[in-house]
């Protein structure tokens, strides 16, 4: 998570935590009409919302395979959503008032950004794939149909370019994507919209030169950025790159649970003690790293890296 997803979560939880303190005060005592007031509005407005907000910024845009439409919005929003609400219960006991408007107001606007934000991320379409779509008029000459264009651009899906053109598998494994070299991994990552941007960002591969790579593997011509780059139809991209694990090197944090598999299959056992069954069935193995994941499962990234590098040999 970055800077401001997390400060929802972590302001989410604050906010839940005050409106415990404050519902067990009007249990208690007689509590006056803006003690419920703020209990009401920091259950709904700061616990409930600002968990939404920072759930949503994380996963919805991922689950598209996309980048938040305006990432510049969210720390607007967050600061417009805790000083509304804040400025509400604060102006709560001298209601109707200005200030309790312009603070409602403020919370309002909060909440359309949110709204407009991911709304737009969901249902507009990246520039580059409108122009994808547009369609140049007929001509009034009979001409010759022209080849099929390789249309492979950072934003694609992983799965739809192994889908049109099979045979980039082969330079995808070449560049440190070894477990697509399993056919029944290949056909679960063709379901989750991972684009390829999103996997050379994770996998730590320079993505111009493995476009590049990957529309000469499917037949087409690579712009002349790239081809300028001095790139080779049969080179591998990334020299240097850290992401990538051959037999014999010690795993490291940034290691790809899937590279780490393919080197050292005895690791399964310690993947099997942390994670369980699911982790050898699950398409984020092929661009997930041993940080990424110990964080998402909760797990020590200390702990499992030792474990790992003991059964590796090391």
């Amino acid at each position: 998570m970055d800077r401001y997803t997390k400060a929802f979560v972590v302001a989410s939880l604050v906010y839940f935590f005050l409106a415990s303190v404050l519902g067990v005060w009007m249990g208690a005592a007689s509590a006056a009409e803006w003690v419920q007031f703020a209990h009401v509005h920091f259950n709904l407005l700061g616990f409930m919302s600002m968990m939404i907000y920072g759930v949503g910024y994380f996963i919805l845009p991922r689950f598209n395979g996309r980048t938040l439409h305006w990432p510049s919005w969210v720390p607007l929003h967050f600061y417009a959503a805790n000083v509304g609400l804040i400025g509400m219960v604060a102006t709560a006991p001298e209601r109707p008032s200005t200030g309790f408007a312009l603070f409602a107001g403020l919370s309002v606007v909060s909440v359309a950004m949110f709204v407009i934000n991911l709304g737009a991320t969901m249902l507009v379409a990246p520039a580059e794939e409108e122009e994808e779509e547009e369609e140049e008029a007929p001509s009034m000459r009979p001409q010759v149909p022209p080849p099929p264009q390789v249309d492979i651009h950072p934003d694609m899906r992983v799965g739809e370019i192994l889908t049109r053109w099979p045979q980039t598998v082969e330079v995808f494994v070449a560049n440190g994507f070894a477990s697509l070299g399993n056919p029944e991994h290949r056909e679960q990552v063709k379901q989750i919209p991972i684009t390829l941007r999103m996997a050379c960002q994770r996998h730590n591969v320079d993505l111009e030169p493995m476009v590049a790579l990957l529309v000469s593997a499917a037949g087409g011509t690579p712009r002349p950025a790239a081809a300028s780059a001095g790139i080779r139809a049969g080179a591998t991209v990334g020299a240097g790159r850290r992401g990538k694990l051959s037999r014999g090197e010690p795993i490291r944090p940034d290691s790809v649970l899937g590279d780490i598999l393919a080197a050292y299959p005895e690791t399964e056992k310690v993947f099997r003690k942390y994670y369980g069954d699911g982790c050898f069935s699950c398409p984020g193995q092929a661009t997930e790293s041993v940080k990424q994941s110990a964080m998402m499962h909760n797990v020590s990234e200390k702990e499992i890296l030792t474990d790992l590098n003991r059964a590796a040999g090391f």
